[in-house]
This record gives structure tokens, sequence and C-alpha cells, in this order.
């Protein structure tokens, strides 16, 4: 029996019965991810999943007359990198948009705004991008309606940052309707001047007031998702996820999916703000088909604003100019029918077996949603159904309790990266350096996944990882060291955990035999160099289902 055994082994190793690969990854430094995070120095690719990994040697009986080789020359390999939490669609629409990254003073943003109205037909709108942040102007503030109407007088000008503050200029308003006597809406404000007269920036449901009149999206929007996907190959991304859409989105994912287009896995929510929302959201995921590039998985939930407006159980400072109000503690943008609908709601993703994901910043805010997501676990255990929070800012020592006794899940990104200025401005430096607290929430037992939120912060998931190693921010300080985490943790969050939030680690997240053959190959090891140093990691390659997507030094 045991010569038979060792006899059907030696054949099974053999090179004539061993599957030719279509691309094989030699000497180099492979980082599995996997339970024992392995360590190989080769790896095997055939029909979109890996075949093996180990030894430059092993993978030798895996190469036949038509298997691409690449010569790896110790450059270190990583599962492909998820985002927790991308605007894919934001970042597609970003792309012709007016750039103010660069922007240092607000001069700057004149000048980059003044150069597109000289380009742009008169009374047509001028759209900036909204991955900046005011924090990075010499002035520490967003430009006012009569700071832009210098250079744009009749053209209308929006100016997001993020997706929840915007500033216009007096053209725009007007073409809104916003006076000094529009009153602030449910879960917005209009910022005013001494003399009550709008300054042009508005704060979360305000901005929709401009929203609401704005063009439709441009009629390229496949080539630009297209074209946005790319980029996010060139930081070795291979999955997202889409935290919020409509239907006119999913008919445009559909489109670009059904054409063979998609670069980027993408997992989709649909967005929803309250009960008949989610209704009809379960109607249109239920309508869809799910495949390994386009899943629709859930419904998301908004249930509070940004740094700007996320509810806190204790009032926010004074900002000259910006938040004068001193009871002012965030909005909660529960349903009409308050908690009782958003619970009412949840059951109904439950019944549907969905993922529910809300947005929380605010620590009032998110023990609203551990408390109805309890009040659901009670008729129905969520842990299975993959339920989470998003961003997690500021949870209570209670909160992180409950999401580790029940399941509940979060995905925590680099906002401080650039909102760290506004942090300090709006909650001082105690609330400010506690804000995504990674370090705690891990230790509380709770399953967090890594990501971005761009195109309100970069897409850049190394920028992510240097910010969740060392706290540091885009201004030259340090905010919370106490909740950095490791480098491993870091990879660890954007691979492998990402997959698991999705339910997806037995096809994602790690190099391993069987599962899908995505993964990047990156300009340093990151689990090797300073923390510091992580930012300045670059992606040379990255494959999706075996095939290259992006390749760039190497």
């Amino acid at each position: 029996m045991r010569l038979r055994l060792a006899l059907l082994l030696t054949l099974l190793a053999s090179p004539a019965l061993a599957q030719p690969a279509d691309l094989v990854l030699r000497g180099g430094n492979i980082v599995t991810a996997d339970n024992d995070w392995s360590i190989g120095h080769a790896l095997a690719i055939r029909g979109g999943k890996f075949l093996a990994i180990g030894s430059d040697a092993q993978m030798a009986v895996h190469i036949g007359p038509n298997t691409q080789i690449i010569e790896l020359a110790g450059k270190t390999v990583v599962p492909g990198l998820i985002d927790s939490h991308l605007h894919q669609l934001f970042a597609a629409l970003n792309g012709p948009a007016v750039q103010l990254l660069g922007a240092k003073t607000i001069a700057d943003v004149q000048a980059a705004i003044g150069d597109r109205v000289a380009r742009t037909e008169a009374g047509k709108w001028v759209m900036a991008s909204s991955g900046w942040h005011e924090s990075i102007l010499e002035e520490g503030r967003m430009p006012t309606r009569h700071e832009l109407d210098k250079v744009s007088p009749d053209n209308p000008v929006f100016i997001p940052r993020g997706g929840h503050v915007i500033t216009v200029n007096s053209r725009a308003l007007e073409l809104a309707g916003i006076t000094k006597d529009t009153p602030n809406p449910d879960g917005g404000v209009i910022v005013r001047d001494e003399k009550g007269e709008a300054t042009g920036v508005l704060l979360e449901n305000a901005a929709y007031l401009v929203r609401k009149i704005l063009p439709a999206p441009p009629a390229n929007m496949a080539e630009l998702l297209k074209l946005a996907m790319r980029d996010l190959n060139s930081y070795g991304i291979t999955g997202v996820v889409e935290p919020g859409v409509d239907d006119r989105a999913i008919a445009l994912y559909r489109a670009v999916h059904d054409a063979g287009d998609m670069t980027v896995r993408t997992d989709v929510l649909y967005r929803a703000l309250k009960k008949a929302d989610v209704e009809k959201g379960i109607a249109a995921i239920k309508a869809q088909k799910n495949d390994d590039m386009l899943r629709f998985v859930g419904i998301k939930y908004p249930l509070d604003g940004g740094v700007e407006g996320g509810r806190m159980t204790w009032p926010y400072r004074l900002v000259p100019g910006e938040q004068t109000d001193a009871s002012y503690r965030g909005v909660l943008l529960l349903p009409p029918g308050g908690e009782d609908e958003y619970v009412d709601g949840l059951k109904l993703i439950a019944d549907a077996g969905l993922q529910a994901q809300t947005h929380a910043v605010g620590d009032e805010t998110i023990d609203v949603i551990v408390r109805a997501y309890e009040r659901v676990n009670k008729e129905r255990p969520i842990r299975d159904l993959h339920w989470t929070i998003m961003h997690l800012f500021h949870p209570s020592d209670a909160a992180l309790k409950k999401m580790a006794e029940i399941g509940i899940m979060a995905t925590m990104q680099d906002h401080p990266v650039l909102l760290g200025h506004n942090q300090r401005r709006w909650w001082g430096d105690e609330h400010a350096a506690y804000a995504i607290p990674i370090r705690k929430a891990i230790d509380a037992g709770v399953l967090v996944g890594g990501g971005t939120d761009g195109p309100v912060v970069p897409v850049d998931p190394f920028l992510s990882m240097w910010w969740m190693t060392t706290r540091q921010v885009l201004k030259g300080y340090a905010l919370g060291k106490e909740h950095a985490i490791t480098p491993k943790e870091a990879l660890t969050l954007y691979t492998i955990n990402n997959a698991r939030i999705q339910g997806v680690d037995n096809a994602r997240g790690s190099i391993e035999v069987g599962k899908l053959a995505d993964l990047a190959v990156l300009s340093q090891d990151i689990l090797s160099v300073p923390p510091d140093a992580i930012r300045d990691t670059r992606a040379l390659m990255t494959v999706v289902g075996g095939k290259v997507v992006y390749r760039n030094g190497i």
C-alpha cells in the first residue's frame, strides 16, 4: 500500500502530468497573506487562478511552450489590493474636472477656475474635482463666492470637497435660489457671513440645493469609468466597494461590464435614505446577475455627515466664518420615521440576505447604528450577512464591545491625511487625535477593512497604509499615534480582511492555489521598510484574474 501511494505521489509530481501555466512570475518575494503568511519566491497562474506557489524550481514543471515568464528580480508581490470604500464613479467624473489638488493658495484655485472659464461657453457650469482639501491651501479654508466671482462672474462654479462640503459662486447660488432668507434645510448648513449672507460654502444637505440643478453626467461616462479603473490598477488596486449608487449608475456599470471592459472587481451598494429606497434598491439588486467582476451586494445608508457634520454627543468648536453655533453637534440623517423606520429598512435587507453598510462619523450616530443592528440581530443573526459600519470615526468603548459581540464589521479609511486639518479646527485636538482608532477597534475584536474613501482623499493605497502605520497627515504632524497599526496589519486590512468583509475570502484577498489570480508587484517590500517610507511605494505591475492590466517598471 505504501509503495503504491509513493508511486502515485511521484506520478502526480512528475513534469509530464504538471499543468502548463499561462503566466509564471519567479525570482521574487511572494507575500501570500494566507493563514500562515507564507512567503514564496515564484508563482504560476492558469485559467485566471493561482495554480502553484513555491520556489523557482517548483514552478519549472509548470512552464510550457506558451507560458509567459516574468522575472521579478527580487521584487515583492502581494495579493491584489482591495479598497473597502471608493467612489469609483466620482473618480470617473473627476477626470475631466478642474484639478485642485496641486493648488497651494486661494489665488491658485482662482487661477485654475479662471483658466477653465476662459475655455467654457458663457453661462455653462464650471466643475472642479472633489479630490482635494482646503487644508492644502495657505489660507486653510474654502474660497468664498466673492473670490470665485472675480474669475467667474457669469459662469456658475461648483467646487465639491469630498462628498459633504461644496463652495460655489454667486451665479450658482442664484440658480439654486439661495438667498439671505433661505433657511437651512434639514440636515444641512448654509454658511453665512456676519451680515447673514451666504458665503458660498454649503455643508451636508445644503449642498443638495445646488447638486440637484447640476447638468447631467457627460455622455462618455462609460469611457471615463474605464479610465478611472485603469488609474486604480496603476496603484495595485484590483477590487473596490462602490458605496452608494442609484439606478442610472447600475445601468452604467452593467454596460461597462457586459462590454468586457472592467479591470477592477466592483462590489456595488445601493444608496437608501428611507424604507422606500430600500425596497427599490432590493428590487434593483435582485434584477442583476453577479459574477467575479461585478456584484450587487447590498444597501448603504448615509446616517450623518463628514468632519463638519458627524453627529456627536458633544458640541463642536466655534470656527469663525464657518461654524458659529455653540450648540452645533453635527447632523443625524435618519429616515422620516426615525430610528424605527431605519430598523424596518434593515429588516428588509436582512430578509433579502443582503449586506447593510451604514456611514457613520459621530459617536452618537455609531451608537444609533449599533442599537439598530442589534434590534435586527435579535430576530435574525446578522454575522453571516457581513453588516458593516463605514468610517467609524468616534466609536465608544461600549459600541466596539457590542460590534465584536454580534459580528458588526468596520471599514476605516485614511481621511485624516487631508481632513485632519478640519478635525482639529472643528473638534479640537483631543477628538481629532482619537478619530478612526484602528488599533483600538482591532484590539476590541472588530473585523476591520482598510481603504481611502477616494476621491475624497487620494486613492493611493500606500498613502493610506502610511497613515495607518504612522498616523502622519500631509500637513506634517501626527494625530493619535497610539492608534497606529503595524505594516502587516495594514496589508491585512487591504487584502484578506476586505475580502472577508465582502464574503469573498474563498476567492480573493490572498495568494493561494485555486483563488482568483489578483496580485500587485511593488517597488519595495512594505513589510520591511520603515513605516514612514511606505508612502513612497509604487505598483510596478497589476494582474486581475491572471491578466496583466497595468505594467510599468518591470
